[in-house]
């Protein structure tokens, strides 16, 4: 599916798309849902953090968000669900990595949702504890941390 693709800085105008594949993910079907279910990438989020999407002819096939004021934190990164095994979510992951690097970070926070840990365990990040149950998310969640400056 997606053999060529580019990975751009997100625009308003991807606003409506990355929305549908965060809130359409088989991942967060079910109890996971209440995790994102009241939360929205918006024009602020694209103000103040560092969004790029992989980009197939005008067709989004993933995105990531990375919070870069204050500590580096993973905000969001989803991969369509056409796109899963890919390597789309590689190539966003290694994207974010250049992207916490150039601005001066060398370590990533990462709280997880509990299905993708393996995911970001395969790209290098390793537990490191985890967020206490919050509002409407009754559940721990893994905290990884990413060291940015290997590899």
């Amino acid at each position: 599916m997606a053999e060529a693709f580019s990975i751009r800085a997100a625009e308003p105008s991807d606003l409506r798309a990355m929305n549908a594949l965060m809130h359409g993910s088989r991942a967060y079907q079910g109890e996971y849902y209440r995790i994102i279910e009241d939360y929205f990438v918006t024009a602020d989020t694209l103000e103040h953090n560092a969004v790029f999407v992989a980009d197939a002819d005008g067709a989004l096939l993933g995105f990531y968000s990375l919070v870069v004021e204050g500590e580096a934190d993973l905000d969001l990164m989803f991969v369509s669900d056409a796109a899963q095994g890919s390597g789309v979510g590689r190539a966003l992951f290694e994207h974010m990595k250049r992207t916490a690097r150039a601005h001066g970070f060398g370590t990533v926070a990462i709280g997880s949702h509990p299905p993708s840990v393996g995911f970001y365990e395969r790209m290098g990040a390793v537990r490191s504890g985890v967020l206490a149950p919050a509002a409407h998310v009754t559940w721990e969640r893994p905290l990884l941390t990413l060291n940015v400056m290997e590899s």
